[in-house]
């Protein structure tokens, strides 16, 4: 009988192996089955993924088949993986897969980030690396946690992530709220970011149920009391500072958040004296009102300035004010808007010193300030108002640190782009002593911060280049034929706005291809300009007065025929930089930002498009030069040479001397390969 007993246990036992094992199977199936879907799109199952380039082709099926078989293998051979894990790991990657489909499959730019990372995770051994990898692009990593979240340091990204992107994490909730640190990330959230945890409340959602059942959770449990107080729409969570503090009850709060002037005014002073807590919704709040404000001023842009800057002369803004509206609005000023409030600031300034004047702004966003004073040129104007010893101060803490900031990409990028404006040899004297300084601090020790100042004094000529550094520029150096043609033919997408200068932008535009080698064909809401010799290129044009209707009919169009352009180019104000932005690809191979300011977007440029290539101007973009800029870099296309930005900017500023005005703005525009912010983040990506 015990004998018996046994036998069974054993043949059960062997059944439950061979069961669990066949779990993995279909798992592991279900991946296939994905994959041979997606490889049957070009109407062939032959392990070829094709696209229209030989290149895409190539990508595509490296992408979707040999990236996630390799993905596969080290699901299935990781021993520490128990089945149940691995039919796991191969559920998740197949819901990634099931998210390409024959609408987007030739975007594999969009998905090909996830996996190359999975891959990443899967085989860096070493945890301060991975964790540096994953923290270096957050919007990526919070698409595969499910592939890091069983490990040590889950927690720790997470959490950054938490202060960085709050909303992104909250609606990635679900997909780790059986961790046994779901609850550490959301304390996190309810501290940092209490607005923005505010929309999930009263739901049935992960996020509340779990808020609900927490105990001794104190910033959990006051999200709770205010809660039960005002409920959930009410704009005392921004204010949990406040509350927490006991400065304000919950209904203090409640009714200080419904006058916007009140709020706005207690806000920039929790900035500069108290605030401790609820921070990422604080500036999310601030970021909100100034833009608005910044948006009232920019439209007004063809008024006279007692018009225009009403809004900040008829109540007398304080400098302090000016300042938050100028680096909180920072994403819609342009330059006119710029200048004029930095001079309202100089002159309502109290403090004898700029430098103590950015202290008693508790040093709020003051990297933001001063790379866009570098960008706009008035730097040499607010650092005159300092002793030398206050310029040194002011440099030291502008570069010091960067490596323990929340976000070490973004503000070694504003150190970048700030040294790549600065004119004055002694500021630039400075500024280089004092990342020398930094460097010393931390060579030798293998951190992410010997990284970044090292990767600084390599694109400021102080250090020699790294082999690294030295390829990622000389791809930025031109643009060749198998780049720019694809499936033979080159597509561009101009965007134009409905306002006096979108209307005159497009008609000179217009006038500068009637020339021999191009033909402009008419439709009702766009046009379409195309070569008649040499290579295939087709620019589509919205006509401005149909800013809506033609942009709206060409992203039908694209989508339609499944070939988005490889050139998008914003022939706009900045404040509608936005719109083009987000119309951006993973196809497009170069983006030309023809507004004023442009050089302050690149970073969301390269967000939409990791790997193009970026025209900007720091300050005033002007239809002279962007005519002239895209007319020859379109004829170099259609002769079919490849497009060299020396060269090419050789040739547009010769061309361009007959045009004084244009000529000295022109001097403002940044070539791909001249870009530091950019090359700064793509090396800094590539070489984690």
């Amino acid at each position: 009988m015990i004998r018996g007993i046994a036998i069974c246990c054993l043949l059960l036992s062997c059944f439950q192996a061979y069961a669990l094992d066949d779990i993995v199977v279909k798992a592991n199936m279900a991946v296939d089955v994905e994959q041979k879907r997606i490889d049957g799109y070009d109407d062939s199952t032959d392990g070829s993924v094709k696209l229209l380039s030989a290149l895409q082709t190539e990508q595509a099926t490296e992408t979707y088949l040999t990236i996630v078989d390799r993905i596969q293998q080290n699901i299935i051979n990781n021993p520490n993986y128990s089945v149940l894990t691995q039919k796991g790991r191969l559920n998740d990657l197949t819901r990634m897969l099931q998210k390409v489909d024959a609408g987007n499959y030739h975007l594999y730019t969009t998905f090909r980030p996830f996996f190359n990372l999975i891959i990443r995770i899967q085989e860096i051994p070493v945890e301060n690396r991975i964790k540096a990898i994953l923290k270096s692009d957050m919007r990526t990593t919070l698409n595969v946690i499910p592939f890091f979240d069983d490990k040590p340091y889950a927690l720790d990204v997470l959490n950054t992530a938490a202060n960085l992107y709050p909303s992104e994490v909250l609606k990635k909730y679900a997909d780790f709220v059986y961790r046994p640190y779901s609850l550490d990330v959301l304390e996190t959230l309810c501290k940092t970011a209490p607005a923005h945890v505010s929309f999930y409340m009263g739901g049935n959602n992960a996020v509340f149920l779990d808020m609900r059942k927490s105990k001794g959770r104190p910033f959990i449990n006051q999200m709770m009391d205010i809660y039960e107080s005002v409920g959930s729409n009410s704009k005392a969570y921004i204010l949990i500072d406040d509350i927490y503090e006991n400065r304000l009850t919950a209904k203090q709060a409640h009714w200080v958040g419904r006058d916007r002037d009140s709020l706005f005014k207690h806000l920039l002073n929790l900035k500069t004296t108290k605030e401790k807590y609820g921070s990422f919704s604080i500036d999310d709040e601030l970021t909100y009102m100034a833009s608005r404000k910044v948006q009232n001023i920019n439209e007004l842009h063809e008024e006279e300035d007692s018009i225009r800057f009403a809004l900040c002369d008829t109540i007398e803004l304080s400098s302090y004010e000016i300042y938050a509206l100028m680096v909180y609005g920072e994403d819609e000023v342009y330059t006119s808007t710029f200048l004029g409030l930095f001079e309202r600031l100089m002159s309502r300034m109290t403090e004898k010193t700029s430098y103590e004047f950015l202290h008693n702004v508790g040093r709020n966003k003051y990297r933001t300030f001063i790379k866009m004073c570098a960008a706009y040129n008035v730097l040499p104007e607010f650092l005159n108002k300092m002793s030398v010893w206050e310029k040194r101060s002011v440099f030291n803490a502008f570069i010091s640190g960067l490596d323990a900031e929340l976000n070490p990409l973004k503000q070694a990028v504003a150190v970048a782009d700030t040294y790549g404006c600065l004119k004055d040899d002694d500021t630039k004297a400075i500024f280089t002593t004092a990342i020398l300084k930094e460097y010393e601090k931390v060579r030798w020790k293998g951190t992410e911060g010997e990284k970044l100042y090292g990767l600084l004094l390599e694109l400021m000529n102080v250090n020699p280049p790294s082999d690294n550094l030295k390829r990622d520029i000389e791809a930025l150096a031109k643009m060749s034929n198998d780049q720019y043609l694809k499936g033979n033919k080159h597509v561009q997408q101009h965007f134009f706005f409905d306002d006096a200068d979108g209307w005159s932008s497009y008609a000179t535009f217009i006038d500068r291809f009637k020339k021999p080698g191009w033909t402009i064909v008419n439709k009702r809401y766009y046009v379409i300009i195309k070569s008649t010799e040499g290579k295939d290129v087709e620019l589509y044009v919205n006509k401005a007065h149909y800013e809506y209707d033609g942009q709206d009919a060409l992203k039908a169009l694209f989508k339609e025929n499944q070939r988005f352009p490889d050139v998008v180019v914003h022939r706009g104000h900045s404040y509608y930089a936005g719109i083009t932005i987000e119309s951006i690809t993973p196809n497009s191979d170069l983006v030309i930002l023809g507004s004023c300011g442009g050089y302050n977007n690149v970073k969301k440029v390269l967000d939409y498009a990791p790997n193009a290539q970026i025209i900007s101007s720091k300050q005033v973009g002007t239809k002279h030069v962007n005519n002239e800029l895209i007319f020859q870099i379109c004829e170099s296309i259609r002769l079919g040479k490849d497009v060299d930005w020396s060269s090419l900017w050789l040739n547009v500023d010769k061309t361009l001397l007959k045009n004084k005005l244009a000529h000295e703005r022109f001097q403002d525009y940044i070539a791909p390969n001249e870009n530091l912010g950019a090359i700064l983040i793509r090396n800094y990506r590539n070489n984690l």
